[in-house]
């Protein structure tokens, strides 16, 4: 029998999942049942659950292996920390399997992988890049026809490119089921499947599943351009009768101008939600045209006193790495980049979105916006109205207010719209002051604001969340007045208040420690997180009974540590996955900065409960 069918999952009467993941299971099953080759769609939108379901719907569905397709690395990883067991675990966490002996065998597909590890993998997830045919160490040239019996494409608006329709006509046997969180294809054309379920993103956003959703667009009242090799300069209206929108469009999203209004609202917008909810790690996300573009916007937010992390595809892949841990691990206050966020990259701290480009793809426009919908959990925040209130911010007359238009009405019909989208490639940038406009204007303002579901205002939500704060903060100063503390004291009390700082005495030592001697602290830290891992380790083993020098725990755990031999000690086998879930997060510790160590320890905590639910 099938591992799918043998293991009885927790799913449908399971409150930890979400209605539309279950809703969409249900259907998925039942249409498999009726369909036992066909080819499925399902939309479910980002921040929803999307990785979840994938990891879901092959029980009671799938024969054989699992094979899922993603477009590339970003997407590919995120997919990867949902469904492997040294990563969030999935499974365990939302209560969908109980016994790690059921955990399903989890790989991501290598070219040097061997016939037999691929064997007995339950799931194998690559990106669409190994399937090609050409290529001698294909996925497609390794495995016969038959190998996959289920075959989940992540993304499913990129199905149709070549790669892809290769991969799914080599394994034409198997069902087929595309997911996608953006029901809008860049070509204009039907996506692939039957659509089987879709849950709309106004019905998520109102269950609160995902951030609220506001735009903020800003404008000048004088905005003038200056041709290249002609001094006159021009309103926007004589300009449009000698260029065309387009070139308008791109001289203002490329000028420096224009995009310091952005960048100076952006930041204001922050600071107002940090200000109101300081304990979360809120962000901004800038994307931009290209990687000079990137470059540029970067420097101008670094100017403005903000910690930058840039994300592109032609940086190192050690590079980029670090800069995602940094992102992660909350070292900056924006996140600027050109297209590698796009897909498949989920940090829910980006509350606001600035756009440094125009956009004609309602697809690649639903994407990037997308980035910031992921809803910050409940117990982290301070109040919903704030911390999970994301706002958008563009310049007006970059002509994204038509997006915006289509995009949250959710037209269906959009999808066929036979509009080409902008591309200014690196070397069109360069050359911006010899193609495009020179921008003069006068100071910014908000020339409109809205909220993406009709009925619900959440930019007032917004204030009056702020606006309680306020008065909360106020209440509690006349309270320490009444107590007889002079005004000096409470003022200093206030920011105290206003922080509602969550970390403990030990916490603020911690950081006083770090900033005075980094490096003594960084040895300590290490070998507070050494002894500490094994005193839990022998903790646990302690609770339940068990042997520490004794073998019996490897079946719980071959599948989750890789390379584990059967003769390693139950100690043995929970240090080492202890330091593959912290590796894993932190990268080896012994490059980990001070402030990663200190977070090691806490993230240790969390990895020892789960441990003793596993056990």
């Amino acid at each position: 029998m099938s591992y799918f069918f043998g293991t009885v999952p927790n799913i449908i009467n399971n409150r930890k999942l979400r209605e539309p993941q279950i809703e969409a299971y249900i259907k998925i099953k039942d249409y498999y049942e009726a369909n036992p080759q066909g080819e499925a769609l399902v939309v479910l939108p980002t921040g929803t659950g999307k990785s979840g379901l994938i990891s879901i719907a092959p029980y009671g569905v799938s024969n054989k292996r699992v094979l899922i397709i993603t477009p590339g690395l970003v997407t590919k990883k995120s997919v990867v920390k949902t469904l492997h067991p040294l990563e969030d675990n999935f499974w365990l966490n939302q209560d969908v399997i109980f016994s790690p002996e059921d955990m399903p065998v989890v790989e991501e597909y290598e070219s040097d992988m061997l016939m037999s590890s691929l064997e007995k993998c339950n799931f194998v997830i690559t990106n669409v890049h190994k399937l090609a045919k050409s290529n001698a160490n294909s996925l497609l040239n390794k495995v016969p026809q038959d190998f996959f019996d289920f075959i989940i494409v992540d993304e499913a608006h990129h199905s149709v490119a070549n790669t892809w329709v290769e991969a799914l006509e080599y394994f034409s046997g198997a069902k087929r089921l595309h997911v996608t969180g953006t029901p809008y294809r860049g070509d204009h054309k039907d996506l692939p499947g039957e659509e089987i379920h879709n849950t709309s993103l106004s019905e998520v956003m109102a269950l609160r599943y995902v951030k609220w959703l506001r735009k903020a667009t800003i404008n000048n009242d004088n905005l003038f351009f200056s041709i290249p090799g002609d001094s006159k300069k021009y309103t926007k209206d004589e300009v449009l009768t000698i260029k065309d929108k387009e070139w308008v469009e791109k001289s203002i999203a490329l000028s420096k101008e224009c995009s310091l209004d952005v960048i100076n609202e952006s930041i204001k917008q922050l600071q107002t939600i940090r200000d109101a909810s300081p304990s979360v790690p809120h962000k901004i996300l800038a994307v931009a045209c290209s990687i000079e573009h990137a470059r540029d916007v970067s420097q101008w937010y670094k100017d403005k006193g903000c910690v930058v992390r840039i994300v592109h595809s032609h940086m190192h892949s050690s590079e980029l790495e670090q800069a995602f841990l940094d992102i992660d691990n909350h070292k900056c206050d924006v996140v600027v980049s050109v297209n590698m966020l796009m897909e498949g990259y989920d940090h829910k701290y980006l509350t606001v979105l600035s756009i440094f480009r125009p956009y004609r793809s309602l697809n690649a426009f639903a994407q990037v916006v997308g980035r910031i919908l992921r809803a910050i959990p409940n117990e982290e925040i301070t109040d919903f109205a704030i911390d999970n209130n994301a706002v958008v911010i563009f310049h007006e007359e970059i002509g994204l207010n038509t997006m915006w238009d289509i995009f949250s009405k959710e037209v269906e019909k959009s999808k066929k719209i036979p509009v080409k989208d902008y591309t200014i490639p690196g070397g069109e940038y360069k050359k911006r002051e010899i193609v495009y406009a020179g921008i003069e204007k006068d100071e910014y303002f908000i020339s409109d604001k809205e909220s993406y579901l009709t009925g619900l205002d959440f930019n007032e939500m917004f204030e009056q969340a702020r606006r309680q704060i306020e008065l909360d903060l106020e209440s509690k100063m006349q309270k320490l007045r009444d107590a007889g503390l002079s005004e000096a004291e409470v003022e200093i009390a206030k920011e105290a208040i206003k922080k509602q700082s969550v970390t403990s005495k030990k916490s603020e030592i911690d950081e006083l420690l770090l900033s005075k001697r980094p490096e003594l602290l960084r040895k300590k830290s290490r070998s507070f997180l050494y002894n500490n891992a094994n005193e839990a380790v022998q903790s646990i083993l302690e609770e339940k009974g068990i042997d520490p020098k004794g073998t019996e725990l490897f079946p719980k755990f071959s599948k989750s540590i890789r390379n584990l031999k059967s003769d390693c000690p139950n100690d043995g086998i929970l240090v080492r996955y202890i330091n593959a879930r912290l590796y894993l997060k932190y990268g080896p510790v012994n490059k980990r900065e001070p402030e990663a160590l200190l977070d090691s320890q806490k993230y240790l905590v969390q990895i020892v409960d789960e441990l003793r639910r596993m056990i």
